[in-house]
C-alpha cells in the first residue's frame, strides 16, 4: 500500500554539458542573438577536440528538447495527477528531469515567478519556448538539424506535430465543459502563436539552406488560419475596439464637445459613413500581435513580399571556415564549414523520460488519460493588443499622390517621413515583436538569493540595438535605421494605453503591462538618444491627441495621461508650449470631453508626482498666464466661509483639544446640538421628497464627517492656493499684470505633516462619534417617517452620506488619499463595501454625471475588502470552540483530503457571497443607465466609462477570487469557481442575460450593451 514507484531522476544539464547549458540558456533567454548560437554549435561540433566535446550538437538539441517539452508544459498550464499516495496534483517540473536546478542566481525570485495574475511561470516559459523553436530553426538550416527527412521527428514533422494539436485544442473545445473549453481554446492559440512566430526563421531565404521552402509554410499557416485564428475559425480577440474585454478602442467616437466656432456638419458626415460601415459585413480588424502574426507570415510567404528585417536572413555560420580534406599536408585550403555527421531528429516525447505531457494530450485529446489537465488561464503576457499611431505604409498609388506627399515632405519630419514609408507592415511587426521580446527576456530581475541583474537603461540599450537589425531600402539612400524611433515609440506607447490601471486593486499581468517599468524604460531610450527620441514622443502624443483620444478606451486615455506626466516630471517637464496652448481649450470645456480628460489626468498625475502639488505644474510646467491653471485646479477651490459655529467647533473639540471620543458623542446625539442648528434640522413634509438618501436627512453624519477631516480640506484649500500664487506671479514676471491679486497666500504647512496617518488614526479613534452620528440622524428619520422603513436601506444611505461629504473634500487630484481613506473606513467597518459601490455608482441618481470616471477602481477595492473580511470571519468561526469544532478537527487531520476539500470549497462559497452581490448590482446600475439615455449618433462619453468600467472590474472580481479563494487551495479549479457562480445566476449566460433583456431607446446605449453582455460572456 505504502510502496512508490521509484523514478529515475534525470540530471539533463550535467548530461550535456557545461557549455552545452550555458550555449542552450543563451539561445533561450537572449532574443538577438539568436544565429550566433546556432553558429557556435557549428563551429564548436567541428573545431572542437573529439575527445572532450564529441556529440556536442547533439548534446545540444537533446538539452533544447527538454527544455522545451517542460517549457510547453508550463506554457499550457499542463497539470497532471499525483501517484494515489502522494495524493493533490503537480506541474510541470516536478517530475524526474531537473534542468538547471542549482542555477539558484540565474531563477526569479518566487514573487516574480507567480506574480501578477499567477501566470508569471506560464509567461517566462512562452518565451522560452519561443526561443528555442528559433534556435532549432537556425539549425535546421545549417543542416544540423533535419528539415523534412526525419519523418516526424524532423523540424517539419516537430511543427506539423504542434500544429495538430493545436487543431484538437481548438476543436475539441466547443464539445467540451465552459471551464474546459475557454482553457484549450486559449491553449491553440498559444501553440499556433509559437508556430507562426518561428515560420519566418525557418523560411529557405538563402541559397544552399536547408530550411523549409515557403509552400511547406504555408500549408502551416493555412492550417492555423483555418482553426484557430482566421476568420473562418470564429477567433474572437479580447481586443476588438469596443466588444473585447481588453479592448483599446471603442467602436466608434465618443460624443465630444466641439471647441466654440467648430462645425459638425462633417462630424455628422462622418457619423452616417459609420453607421453603414457598422450595418455592413466589415472584415475583422487586426485588433491583437497573433492576428497581426498571421497576417505577417501570410504575407511574407507570398512570392512578391520581402522584408528588410534582417535577423532572419542572418547567417554567421556560413563566415565560419574549416581545412579542406586533402593529402597536400602542406597547403590546406580552406572551405566553408559544413556539419558533417548525420542529421538530428527532434523527439519531443523523450519514450519514458516523458519530456512533454501536454502535446501528446492533445494529440489523443477523444481518447487522452483524465489525469492529465490543460489549465490555461490566460493569454496576458503572451497577446497583446495592437495600436498603429502612424500612418501605415503607402501600397503603390497614384502618381498625383506621390507629387503631394513631395510638397508636403518638408513640412513634416523627414524621420518620421521615412518610417511610414520605407517601414513596411512586416518590417513594423517584426520590429515591435523584436522590442516586446527585449522588454521581456532583459527587465530587471531579483533571484531568491538576492541577486539582482539588469536595469532600465540595459534594456533600453538593448531597444536601440535593435535598429542594427533592418537592411537599407533598395528605394532610397537613407541609413537603415532611419525613423526606427517613431516604431519604437509606437511599440511602448501601444503597451503604454494598455496597462494595469493604477488604483484598479490587481497587479500588473505581465512585465509588460507595468506602467512604471515601461515609461522608466522610455525615459532612459529618451537619455540615450536626445535628438531622436523626445521629437518621436511629441508627435507620437499629438497624433494621439488629435487622431485618436475621441476613440480611445477610458483605461488607456487615463494610462496615457499618467505616462506622460510621469515623463515630463522626470525631464523637468520640456514640453511644447504651443501644444498646451492648443490644449487648454478642451479642458475649459464645461461639457465633459476625451481630450479635456486626457489633459486633466496628465496634470493631476503631475501634481501628485510633486511634494508641492499643483504648485509645481503652475510654476514650472505650464505656460504664462495659462488658462489650464484655472480649469483644472482653480475650479475645485472651496469656499470656506460658509463654515458654521457648530463645524468650528467640533473641530476645535476634535483636531485642537483633542476632547475624549465619549465626550463628542454625547454631544452629538444631544438635543442642544439640534437647537443650534434650527431651521437647517430638515423635517418630514408631505410636500418634499422625503427620500432617506436627502443630504439633509444626514445633517450630524456630515456634520461630524466634514469635521473629522477637515485637514484633508485645509491641505487641499492651501495647495489650490500656492497654485493660484504661483499662477499669478508667473504671469506677471510675463507681462501680464491683470492677473496679480494684492493679497497672496503664504504657505504656512507644518513639513513634518502627515495628513493620511492622523486621518487614519482619527478615524479608528472617532469611529465611535461617526456611528453615533449615523444611529441618531436614522432614528430621527425613522420616528418621523411615515410607514415602514427598511433598516439596511436606512444604515446603506447613512454610510453612503458619509463617503459623499469626503467625496467633496477630497482633492480631484489625489485619487490615492480617496482610496486609502475608503479603504480604512471599511477597515474600521465604519462602511460596508457595498456602500461604498453604491456611492461610486452615483447612489440613487438617474444621470450619468453623477457616476465618477474611476468607479470601478473603488469598487474593486470594495470587493477586495468584502471577500478578505469574509475569509476573515470564516477563519475565525473555525478556531471558536462553541461553533466551530470541524474546523479545528479538519485543520488538525488535512491528511484527509475529503474534509480539506470541504473546507476549501466553504471558503469559495463564503468568498462568492461577498463578491457577487456587489458585481450584479454595478450590472444592474449600468443597464438602468443606459436604458434612461438616448444617444442616436455618437456614444456619450459617461455611458463608456460605465462600460468599460464593468468590463474591468469583472477581471478584478475574478482576479480577487482567484487570488483569496482559489490560489490558497490546492484543490479547487476554476471550474469550481464557474460552478459556484452558476449556483448564484452570475455565471456569463446568466450576465449577459440580464444585458440583453434591457430595452433600449438609444442606438449607442443598444450596441453598448450588447459589447457589455459579450465581454461578461467571455470572461465568466
Amino acid at each position: 500500500k505504502e510502496e512508490e514507484e521509484k523514478v529515475t531522476v534525470i540530471n539533463a544539464t550535467k548530461q550535456a554539458g557545461t557549455l552545452a547549458t550555458l550555449l542552450v540558456s543563451c539561445a533561450y533567454g537572449l532574443p538577438l542573438q539568436t544565429p550566433s548560437y546556432a553558429a557556435l554549435t557549428l563551429g564548436v561540433d567541428v573545431k572542437a577536440p573529439k575527445e572532450t566535446h564529441a556529440g556536442f550538437a547533439g548534446r545540444c538539441v537533446d538539452l533544447a528538447m527538454r527544455c522545451l517539452g517542460r517549457d510547453l508544459d508550463m506554457a499550457l498550464e499542463c497539470r497532471v495527477a499525483r501517484s494515489v499516495v502522494g495524493g493533490g496534483a503537480k506541474t510541470k517540473g516536478d517530475d524526474g528531469i531537473t534542468i538547471g536546478e542549482n542555477e539558484k542566481e540565474n531563477v526569479r525570485c518566487f514573487a516574480e515567478r507567480t506574480g501578477g495574475f499567477g501566470n508569471g511561470n506560464q509567461i517566462d516559459a512562452y518565451y522560452r519556448a519561443k526561443f528555442l523553436l528559433r534556435y532549432l530553426a537556425y539549425l535546421t538550416k545549417i543542416g544540423i538539424v533535419a528539415a523534412e527527412d526525419g519523418g516526424d521527428q524532423s523540424f517539419l514533422g516537430l511543427l506539423q506535430m504542434l500544429a495538430q494539436a493545436a487543431t484538437n485544442a481548438a476543436q475539441a473545445s466547443a464539445n467540451s465543459n465552459e471551464e474546459k473549453k475557454r482553457a484549450l481554446g486559449r491553449a491553440s492559440r498559444v501553440l499556433a502563436s509559437l508556430i507562426l512566430s518561428v515560420l519566418p526563421f525557418a523560411m529557405n531565404t538563402n541559397n544552399g539552406e536547408k530550411g523549409l521552402s515557403s509552400d511547406t509554410i504555408s500549408d502551416l499557416v493555412d492550417v492555423i488560419e483555418n482553426n484557430i485564428v482566421g476568420q473562418a475559425s470564429n477567433y474572437s480577440s479580447d481586443y476588438g475596439p469596443g466588444i473585447g474585454p481588453l479592448s483599446i478602442l471603442l467602436k466608434g467616437e465618443l460624443d465630444d464637445a466641439p471647441l466654440a466656432g467648430e462645425m459638425e456638419e462633417e462630424e455628422e458626415e462622418d457619423d452616417e459613413e459609420e453607421e453603414d460601415d457598422d450595418d455592413g459585413d466589415q472584415p475583422a480588424p487586426c485588433a491583437d500581435t497573433l492576428q497581426d502574426l498571421l497576417r505577417t507570415v501570410r504575407k511574407l510567404v507570398s512570392p512578391s513580399s520581402s522584408t528588410r528585417f534582417a535577423l532572419m536572413r542572418d547567417s554567421p555560420w556560413l563566415a565560419l571556415t574549416m581545412d579542406a580534406q586533402s593529402s597536400d599536408m602542406e597547403e590546406q585550403e580552406k572551405v566553408p564549414m559544413e556539419y558533417s555527421g548525420e542529421q538530428l531528429v527532434l523527439d519531443l516525447i523523450g519514450g519514458e523520460e516523458d519530456r512533454c505531457k501536454s502535446v501528446p494530450y492533445l494529440m489523443s485529446i477523444d481518447n487522452a488519460d483524465d489525469s492529465v489537465e490543460i489549465i490555461c488561464r490566460s493569454l496576458d503576457g503572451i497577446v497583446f493588443g495592437r495600436l498603429a499611431i502612424f500612418d501605415a505604409p503607402s501600397e503603390g498609388g497614384d502618381d498625383e499622390e506621390e507629387d503631394d506627399d513631395e510638397e508636403d515632405a518638408e513640412e513634416t519630419n523627414p524621420n518620421l517621413e521615412s518610417y511610414t514609408k520605407s517601414f513596411s507592415l512586416g518590417d513594423r511587426f517584426f520590429l515591435a515583436d523584436a522590442v516586446r521580446d527585449v522588454l521581456m527576456c532583459h527587465r530587471p530581475m531579483v533571484s531568491d538569493a538576492g541577486a539582482d541583474r539588469n536595469n532600465a537603461k540595459e534594456v533600453a540599450d538593448q531597444i536601440w540595438a535593435i535598429s542594427h537589425l533592418f537592411l537599407g531600402a533598395e528605394s532610397s539612400d537613407d541609413s537603415s535605421s532611419k525613423g526606427i524611433e517613431f516604431g519604437i515609440i509606437e511599440t511602448l506607447i501601444s503597451l503604454i494605453v494598455q496597462c494595469t490601471p493604477q488604483g484598479s486593486g490587481t497587479p500588473s499581468s505581465s512585465p509588460l503591462n507595468e506602467l512604471v517599468y515601461l515609461s522608466r524604460v522610455l525615459l532612459e531610450l529618451t537619455k540615450l538618444k536626445p535628438s531622436l527620441i523626445p521629437q518621436a514622443i511629441v508627435l507620437a502624443v499629438s497624433g494621439m491627441f488629435e487622431d485618436f483620444m475621441p476613440s480611445l478606451t477610458p483605461t488607456a486615455r487615463d494610462n496615457l495621461g499618467h505616462w506622460l506626466s510621469f515623463h515630463l516630471t522626470n525631464t523637468d517637464y520640456q514640453w511644447p508650449k504651443s501644444y498646451w496652448e492648443h490644449w487648454a481649450p478642451y479642458a475649459a470645456i464645461d461639457k465633459r470631453n476625451s481630450r479635456g480628460d486626457f489633459v486633466s489626468v496628465a496634470l493631476w498625475s503631475m501634481a501628485t508626482l510633486s511634494p508641492d502639488g499643483p504648485e509645481s505644474v503652475a510654476r514650472e510646467c505650464l505656460p504664462a498666464g495659462s488658462t489650464l491653471v484655472q480649469s483644472v485646479f482653480l475650479k475645485h477651490k472651496q469656499n470656506n466661509a460658509d463654515i458654521s459655529s457648530s463645524e468650528t467647533d467640533l473641530i476645535n473639540r476634535i483636531w485642537d483639544t483633542s476632547e475624549d471620543p465619549d465626550s463628542i458623542r454625547q454631544h452629538i446625539i444631544s438635543d442642544e446640538l439640534s437647537e443650534s442648528y434650527g431651521s437647517m434640522v430638515r423635517s418630514i413634509d408631505d410636500n418634499v421628497d422625503n427620500s432617506m438618501s436627502q443630504p439633509k436627512v444626514w445633517w450630524r453624519t456630515r456634520l461630524v464627517t466634514r469635521a473629522l477631516f477637515s485637514p484633508l480640506s485645509r491641505e487641499t484649500s492651501r495647495m489650490i492656493a500656492l497654485a493660484e500664487k504661483a499662477w499669478k506671479k508667473k504671469a506677471s514676471a510675463d507681462g501680464d499684470n491683470d492677473m496679480v491679486g494684492e493679497h497672496l497666500a503664504e504657505d504656512d504647512r507644518d513639513e513634518t505633516e502627515d495628513i493620511l496617518a492622523d486621518l487614519s488614526d482619527a478615524i479608528a479613534r472617532f469611529k465611535p462619534v461617526l456611528l453615533a452620528a449615523v444611529a441618531r440622524d436614522a432614528d430621527a428619520y425613522d420616528s418621523e417617517a411615515t410607514g415602514k422603513v427598511d433598516d439596511d436601506k436606512l444604515l446603506l444611505a447613512g454610510e453612503v452620506s458619509i463617503l459623499s461629504e469626503i467625496g467633496c473634500l477630497v482633492s480631484a487630484w489625489d485619487s490615492t488619499a480617496s482610496f486609502s481613506l475608503i479603504e480604512c473606513l471599511m477597515k474600521n467597518q465604519i462602511v460596508s463595501s457595498l456602500a461604498v459601490a453604491t456611492w461610486a455608482l452615483g447612489d440613487n441618481a438617474n444621470e450619468l454625471s453623477h457616476v465618477s470616471p474611476q468607479w470601478w477602481k473603488v469598487v474593486s477595492l470594495a470587493v477586495n475588502n468584502a471577500v478578505t473580511d469574509a475569509l476573515s470571519k470564516l477563519e475565525l468561526s473555525g478556531t471558536d470552540l462553541g461553533g466551530g469544532i470541524g474546523m479545528i478537527i479538519d485543520g488538525a487531520g488535512a491528511s484527509d483530503g475529503d474534509d480539506s476539500k470541504e473546507a476549501d470549497v466553504t471558503r469559495l462559497d463564503e468568498a462568492l457571497k461577498a463578491a457577487v452581490p456587489i458585481l450584479k448590482y454595478s450590472l444592474e446600475r449600468l443597464c438602468h443607465f443606459l436604458s434612461t439615455t438616448n444617444s442616436p449618433r455618437k456614444i456619450p462619453i459617461s455611458a463608456v466609462d460605465l462600460v468599460e468600467g464593468v468590463k474591468r472590474l469583472s477581471r478584478a472580481v475574478l482576479f480577487h477570487l482567484n487570488s483569496l479563494a482559489l490560489s490558497p487551495s490546492p484543490t479547487l479549479t476554476l471550474s469550481n469557481l464557474q460552478r459556484g457562480l452558476m449556483s448564484m445566476d452570475a455565471d456569463g449566460e446568466k450576465l449577459a442575460s440580464v444585458c440583453r433583456a434591457v430595452e433600449c431607446n438609444g442606438e449607442q446605449e443598444k450596441r453598448l450593451l450588447q459589447h457589455v453582455a459579450f465581454s461578461v460572456e467571455k470572461l465568466f
